[in-house]
């Protein structure tokens, strides 16, 4: 017991006795201490890790519930000192500081040390010095409190065994966190003898990382000779929920000695730090496919480490129907090796529906790979895009057309080229289908057209007579190949133009156009031509019914040019009953056309004047002209047919 606590216990006693009251707690910490494994070998570097306990004591225990006894039991600003003693070893650390030490354990403190490599086999006595103060005396009354320092001295055993001893000399870790590596653990028996039959376990103390799938796994040595290093390899498998941090593992070697009898060493605290995940990043993707169409997505990806993969491929999900793969939701291509760091552009077919907008749409991608090891791993949380180009589109504009009724003409337009895209091999058809307007080509070749370029489209084409005027639409299909060399077909190109009337071949002027009664002549017919080309072997046939007569009716012109004219003759006569009026007659025209055809015009009718400048009979109007005019004068009337 110590002096200051006998004389706190002889004045409490003669207070006592004196009959004064007195209220007060007394006591003290009261240290012992032991070695975890107070076992090393000759020339072994190790760690002697002492555990404290404090049992305290108690003099004189409260009376109210003011105080309590683990203010007096407490032990404050504690500090820990291992001396070698008469041990030959070195202690390499320094005193440590505790802090507050209350009744019970203390955890394992660690100091390193060193034996010396001539030791010889033995006990010996290592002191352990705890330095701390306390409150020895508080007074429930007033509240004084007195103060204390201690210092106390444990001598511990610590047995130098010159057999088999194990340390640990280098850690490999090859873990990862959210994966399975291989943990390499090179120990050294520096122990003076020889082990066999040893068993070398290593054993997680957390639940982030397991070994061969539970807390421990073991490694078989048969022979183990002194100074000898083994390299030992776990499996150790990591958690995602692990953190790139270290985390501390047991290694413990059972072993048989060289009288055979079965020993087993102190346990080794070793760090295991996994690497963080594997990880790929996206670092760039583009593409050109259109709505309604295909084309290729590119994709750039980084291995983000930190391992370098074998066999890895990329897989691209689309998450919308709107986009597929040739049909499929997904589609995939093989890498190959991929170092840390180095990036890889993947390119797949990618096809966006008609119905699809141009707007992004999400996709997924992952990447399986074989890690240094063999295992097999994928990280599939890569997020990545696709907005789909405008669709592909073409556009009709300054419409020109000579389409007639009866005719042939030419619809011209230029063809412009709306998409976003180069397009090749363009060919514009003609998909109309109208009863009296049959194109002479039903497609016309374009050839390549930029964004925004322009060409000019022309088709040739027969308007029957049959065809009335007015506006018409007209259809066309765009086919052309896309950036990837498909042929790709075009939403139908609307326009719409007027056909015209049928108009006459010729404009005919009349010379010569009257006949005596009774007499004949020559009718002279000047016709112009009205077309856009060029008439040859012009025939021309004259038509006529009583009382005129037609006794030359053919006439013949070689050529004529546009606007060109030329006077025809024809023979007529009248006959002695005919009246002095104008009498219709026709003519029609055959020619033929710069193409060959040989059309027959339209007939045109033309007056005759049939007239009375020679004498003669009175004609029968001149008689019917005296009878209209003796009725009317006596105020009556008659009818005639």
């Amino acid at each position: 017991m110590k002096l200051r606590t006998i004389a706190t216990l002889a004045v409490v006693a003669m207070l006592l006795g004196s009959g004064t009251a007195l209220a007060a707690v007394t006591g003290s910490p009261d240290f012992d201490a032991t070695f975890v494994d107070n076992t090393v070998a000759p020339g072994e570097e190790t760690t002697l890790d002492v555990v404290l306990v404090n049992s305290g004591t108690v003099d004189s225990g409260p009376s109210s519930q003011s105080v309590t006894t683990s203010e007096v039991t407490t032990a404050r600003g504690t500090t820990v000192n291992v001396n070698d003693g008469d041990a030959p070893i070195t202690v390499t650390t320094n005193k440590q500081a505790v802090g507050s030490v209350p009744v019970g354990k203390t955890e394992p403190i660690s100091f390193d040390i060193s034996v010396k490599d001539d030791a010889k086999p033995g006990t010996y006595t290592v002191p352990v010095v705890v330095k701390y103060e306390y409150t020895d005396y508080i007074s429930e009354n007033d509240g004084t409190r007195e103060e204390e320092t201690a210092t106390e001295r444990i001598e511990l055993d610590l047995e130098i065994d010159d057999d088999a001893a194990f340390d640990v000399v280098s850690v490999d870790s090859g873990a990862r966190v959210g994966s399975t590596g291989t943990v390499a653990v090179t120990v050294e028996n520096t122990g003076k003898k020889a082990a066999s039959e040893a068993a070398v376990t290593l054993e997680s103390t957390n639940s982030e990382l397991t070994v061969g799938g539970d807390t421990t796994s073991s490694r078989y040595v048969d022979t183990w000779e002194s100074g000898e290093q083994r390299t030992l390899r776990y499996r150790v498998q990591t958690s995602e929920q692990a953190r790139s941090e270290p985390y501390k593992f047991d290694l413990s070697v059972a072993f048989d000695d060289t009288d055979g009898v079965r020993k087993q060493s102190a346990a080794t605290s070793i760090g295991v730090t996994p690497d963080r995940e594997q990880r790929f990043v996206v670092e760039a993707t583009d593409s050109d496919v259109s709505v309604g169409d295909s084309g290729t997505y590119n994709v750039t990806i980084r291995n983000d480490g930190p391992i370098a993969v074998s066999d890895a491929s990329v897989t691209v999900t689309s998450q919308s129907s709107a986009i597929t793969f040739g049909e499929a939701e997904s589609t995939s291509q093989f890498v190959g090796a991929w170092e840390p760091g180095e990036t890889r552009t993947v390119s797949v077919d990618a096809d966006a529906a008609d119905d699809a907008r141009t707007r992004s749409y999400t996709l997924s991608a992952s990447v399986s790979y074989d890690d240094p090891e063999g295992d097999s791993g994928v990280d599939d949380d890569l997020t990545l895009g696709i907005m789909p180009e405008p669709e592909q589109s073409f556009a009709l504009g300054n419409v020109q057309s000579t389409l007639q009724a009866g005719d042939d003409g030419t619809l011209e337009a230029s063809l412009t080229n709306t998409g976003d895209q180069t397009v090749r091999n363009v060919v514009l058809h003609w998909t109309s289908d109208h009863r009296n307007i049959s194109p002479k080509v039903t497609q016309y070749a374009v050839g390549n057209l930029e964004p925004g370029e322009s060409a000019t489209v022309s088709f040739d084409a027969d308007v029957s007579d049959n065809a009335n005027a007015g506006p018409r639409q007209f259809d066309f299909v765009a086919n052309y190949r896309n950036r990837e060399g498909d042929r790709r077909e075009s939403d139908t190109i609307e326009i719409q133009q007027s056909i015209d009337g049928s108009a006459d071949e010729f404009d005919l002027q009349t010379t010569n156009a009257s006949v005596n009664v009774g007499g004949s002549g020559t009718f002279d017919v000047t016709i112009t031509n009205r077309a856009n080309e060029t008439l040859t072997n012009i025939e021309a046939k004259l038509f006529a019914e009583s009382p005129i007569s037609v006794s030359d009716d053919q006439a013949f012109v070689n050529a004529l040019e546009p606007g060109e004219s030329a006077t025809i003759e024809f023979g007529i006569s009248a006959s002695g009953g005919a009246m002095t009026k104008d009498y219709p007659v026709s003519v029609d025209f055959q020619y033929e056309e710069p193409d060959g055809d040989t059309p027959v015009s339209d007939t045109y009718r033309l007056p005759i004047s049939v007239t009375n400048t020679g004498g003669g009979g009175t004609p029968l109007t001149a008689i019917i002209g005296v009878a209209i005019v003796a009725v009317l004068a006596i105020g009556g009337y008659f009818r005639f047919r």
